[in-house]
């Protein structure tokens, strides 16, 4: 499996899309679990504090179950890189 390198911080957009859907952590994982994921609940929350790593697959289960974009994840760190290099 791959994993997606923490570089950047997603922990914390991971955890206002878990809250905006009214989910505990626990849920999370439960629905992540019915899309395929072996991710554990111990696992979401190292992810969410950004110490662990996430394998890309658990990502689109994320996307998923907690309904957010690609953009909202990467935009803000692909603005950065275009807006460095203008």
């Amino acid at each position: 499996m791959t994993k997606v390198i923490l570089d950047i911080q997603i922990g914390e957009t991971l955890k206002a899309f878990r809250k905006r859907a009214g989910y505990t952590q626990v849920d999370v994982v439960r629905k992540a679990n019915l899309y395929g994921s072996r991710m554990s609940e111990s696992t979401y929350s190292k992810i969410e504090q950004g110490n662990r790593n996430i394998f890309a697959s658990d990502l689109v289960i994320l996307k998923l179950v907690l309904g957010f974009s690609y953009e909202d994840i990467f935009g803000r760190y692909e603005n950065m890189i275009l807006n460095d290099k203008l």
